[in-house]
């Protein structure tokens, strides 16, 4: 799985999806800032700790702290688990995976969200790795692995802010439907 996350993130280094994380001031982001206030990185996106996942599309964040907000995944949804039991349990694998670690997460909220809200929808991005585990420079999209691997599909693609993004979803989706991957297999 780990080669996956390499190539997202090389991907999405490739479409401009990368950012370096400072604040609205340009400061570095520290992670201690979680406990009181929403912390926003240039690209707009704010950082966060996944304290508990619910598959196959939803991620709550910074548990029993004021920024504590319920993330669902930007522009896609899952299935449940009555409807697709495999593919939602290899949804609850790959979150468990990828995101329970305590490693940052970083949250862009779809346009015009209000942060204050408790449910924000938004893509989330994480660090990228090699095939080793070591951090390279660059981000993979939570949002377009879980697609990708057909863990999710396709809400509404108009939802991504740009056309290229737009198109470059849609793209993940068409080619694991294509390879008949997660929810598009024989036994979903």
């Amino acid at each position: 799985m780990r080669p996956l996350a390499v190539l997202l993130g090389l991907a999405l280094i490739l479409c401009g999806c990368v950012s370096y994380d400072v604040d609205e001031r340009g400061d570095p982001v520290k992670r201690e800032g979680l406990a009181k206030d929403l912390v926003f990185d240039a690209k707009g996106r704010f950082m966060a700790i996944a304290t508990r996942l619910s598959p196959p599309h939803t991620i709550i964040v910074n548990g029993k702290k004021p920024t504590e907000r319920e993330i669902r995944l930007l522009g896609v949804e899952g299935k449940l688990e009555s409807e697709a039991p495999n593919t939602y349990r290899r949804s609850q694998e790959w979150m468990a995976e990828y995101l329970s670690h305590g490693e940052t997460l970083y949250i862009k909220p779809q346009r015009g969200a209000d942060h204050n809200e408790y449910v924000i929808y938004g893509e989330v991005y994480l660090d990228a790795v090699d095939e080793n585990g070591k951090p390279i420079d660059g981000y993979v999209m939570v949002n377009m692995a879980m697609l990708s691997l057909g863990l999710v599909k396709l809400r509404d693609a108009r939802e991504f802010q740009t056309p290229e993004m737009q198109k470059a979803m849609q793209d993940v989706e068409d080619k694991a439907r294509r390879e008949k991957l997660g929810l598009w297999s024989d036994k979903p």
